[in-house]
């Protein structure tokens, strides 16, 4: 009887010892690789006239305002992930996609979609720009990337 209840935790022990050592495997496995972040960005123009506007008295005539924004405008990933940013421009014209820390400088033709992949090793916020237009026309977007 004894044989058997040692023979019988020994089994019992021997099952719990080979779960931890998988799960420590496992997990061992999953810090070696790197989450992944998927987005889509789109760029979209907005092209605004106004025939005329009457302000304090001052009317003004044939007012236009020409946007583009990256929609959505902010992405926040944790530090160490891959990031695959799909970027499709739907503005009339070239648009530029700009994060100057991570070195990316890409031009994005009107009507084309590009994938834009790099690991997020540098934590902070960093300001998605079109190096193209002015930052009042092509309004700047935000990379957060948090510990």
């Amino acid at each position: 009887m004894k044989i058997t209840k040692i023979m019988f935790v020994s089994s019992i022990l021997g099952l719990l010892l080979t779960g931890i050592t998988h799960a420590g495997e496992q997990k061992a496995g999953e810090k070696h690789h790197a989450a992944e972040q998927n987005f889509k960005v789109i760029m979209n123009a907005y092209d605004t006239t106004i025939p005329e506007l009457k302000v304090e008295g001052v009317t003004v005539t044939n007012i236009r305002a020409f946007n583009v924004l990256n929609e959505p405008e902010t992405l926040t990933v944790r530090k160490g992930t891959k990031v695959n940013i799909t970027v499709e421009n739907k503005s009339p014209i070239s648009e530029g996609f700009t994060i100057d820390e991570y070195e990316i400088k890409d031009i994005i033709k009107a009507g084309e979609t590009k994938v834009i992949s790099f690991v997020a090793d540098k934590a902070g916020a960093f300001t998605i720009w079109c190096q193209l237009h002015p930052k009042n026309i092509h309004l700047p977007g935000s990379l957060n990337v948090i510990e």
